[in-house]
C-alpha cells in the first residue's frame, strides 16, 4: 500500500512538472510572437478599404453617392497638411511630397438611412490614374512598426467637426491670419465671427437658416494661397489619410477616410 502511494505521488509530480513545462513553453512562444510582431519592419500599412468603390459607383452599401467639387488647392511646396484647421492648424505635414501644382478636391457624400447626408471621403486628386492600393499617410516621427494591432493607424484629431487639406506654406500664412484676427478681436471666436459666413456660401439652400454649409475653400488675404475645411463624417474623432498609389508606384491621390462607409466589418 505504501509503495502504491509513493508511485501515485511520483506520477502526480511528473504530470504536474510536464504541465508546468507545457505552460511555460506556451507563454514563451506567446511572448516570442508578440516580440516578433513588434520587431517586424513594415514598409507600409494598407487601408482596409478600396476607395475606388466610391469613385467608380453611384451608390455604396445601398446609399446614394454625391460628388461635391470644392475647387482646387494650390500646392507650392508639395508638402501637404491634413488636420482639423480650426483646432490643429500647426500640425506637421505628411512625410511624402507631391509635385507642386493646383489639384482638385472632391468630397464623396453619402445619404445615410438614419443620419442624413454625411461626408464619407475627401480626395485631393493629383492625376486621373487609378490607384492600385491605399497606403497609410504618416508624418516624420510616426513609426508604423508601433502599429501592432489590426486596424491601428496614425491619423489626425478632430475636435471642431472638420477636416482639411492645405500646403504647409499656406498653413504658415493661415497661422498669421489667425493671430492677426485674434489680436483685432481679443474676445472673438474665429468660427462664429468669420468662418461661419464663409461656410454659409456652400449651403445648398441659401435661404434655409438651418443650412450652415459644410465646406470652405478659403483664399488667404494678401496671398494667392488657400486652405480647405469640410465636415468630418459623423463629427469629432481620429481619422486617417491614405495615399493612392498606382501600378507604377506613383501617387495618384490623397484621401481622408471619415469612417462612414467601407468599414472593416463591411469588407
Amino acid at each position: 500500500m505504501k509503495n502504491l502511494i509513493i508511485i501515485c505521488l511520483l506520477i502526480s509530480s511528473v504530470t504536474a512538472c510536464n504541465s508546468q513545462q507545457k505552460n511555460n513553453k506556451e507563454k514563451d512562444q506567446e511572448m516570442f510572437n508578440i516580440f516578433k510582431k513588434k520587431k517586424q519592419n513594415k514598409e507600409e500599412i494598407l487601408s482596409h478599404a478600396d476607395y475606388n468603390k466610391l469613385f467608380d459607383n453611384d451608390s455604396i452599401e445601398g446609399m446614394p453617392i454625391t460628388v461635391i467639387d470644392i475647387g482646387k488647392l494650390k500646392v507650392p511646396t508639395g508638402k501637404i497638411v491634413v488636420c482639423d484647421p480650426l483646432v490643429t492648424p500647426d500640425m506637421q505635414p505628411l512625410n511624402r511630397e507631391v509635385k507642386s501644382g493646383e489639384y482638385p478636391i472632391k468630397i464623396y457624400e453619402v445619404k445615410t438611412e438614419n443620419s442624413g447626408d454625411r461626408y464619407a471621403i475627401a480626395q485631393l486628386e493629383f492625376n486621373n490614374l487609378r490607384a492600385e492600393k491605399w497606403v497609410l499617410a504618416v508624418r516624420d516621427g510616426e513609426d508604423i512598426n508601433e502599429l501592432t494591432e489590426e486596424g491601428d493607424f496614425f491619423g489626425f484629431p478632430v475636435d471642431a467637426g472638420l477636416g482639411g487639406f492645405f500646403d504647409i506654406q499656406a498653413g504658415v500664412e493661415y497661422l498669421k491670419f489667425q493671430d492677426d484676427f485674434m489680436k483685432s478681436n481679443p474676445n472673438g471666436n474665429i468660427y462664429d465671427d468669420f468662418f461661419a459666413m464663409e461656410f454659409k456660401k456652400s449651403a445648398k439652400d441659401q435661404n434655409d437658416p438651418n443650412d450652415y454649409g459644410n465646406w470652405v475653400n478659403f483664399k488667404l488675404p494678401n496671398s494667392d494661397l488657400n486652405i480647405t475645411m469640410f465636415q468630418s463624417g459623423y463629427g469629432d474623432g481620429m481619422y486617417p489619410a491614405y495615399w493612392g498609389i498606382d501600378k507604377n508606384g506613383e501617387i495618384t491621390s490623397l484621401v481622408i477616410d471619415f469612417f462612414v462607409v467601407l468599414l472593416p466589418d463591411d469588407e
